[in-house]
Formats: C-alpha cells, structure tokens, sequence
C-alpha cells in the first residue's frame, strides 16, 4: 500500500466532500444530513440485507470521517 497515495486520496476526499456539501447548503439555503444523499430505494427495506449492508456503510463511512475530524 502506497501510505503517501493514501492520505493524500482521504484528504482529497475530504475536501472535495466539505466543498461540495456547502455548495448544496448555499443553493438549499441550508444544511443537509447524510440520509438526505441517498435515495430511499438505495437503502432497502428494514430487516433486509440491503438495508444492513446501507447501514453498514453509514456506520463506516461515520467512523472513517469521525477519524478525520470531518463534520
């Protein structure tokens, strides 16, 4: 694994997703959440592997940010 490529591609990431969440906010006029993103359909129904594997990734992609320090 390239640690260099790495951190740079989480930093990219990082900011390209702050930049692109505030320009949503400003053409919203507000601020949005995470389950705003995803289309209903994309998150299956409750109790379905659809939905465990969507909550899943919600969960990862929270710790993921929270270990960045990203709102």
């Amino acid at each position: 694994m390239d640690d260099e490529r790495t951190i740079r591609t989480d930093v990219e990431l990082a900011i390209a997703d702050a930049e692109w969440r505030h320009e949503v906010a400003e053409a919203l006029g507000r601020q949005i959440d995470d389950g705003e993103l995803i289309l209903p359909a994309y998150r299956g129904e409750a109790g379905t592997t659809l939905r465990r594997a969507f909550e899943e990734r919600q969960r990862a992609f929270q710790a993921w940010r929270a270990a960045r320090g990203v709102p």
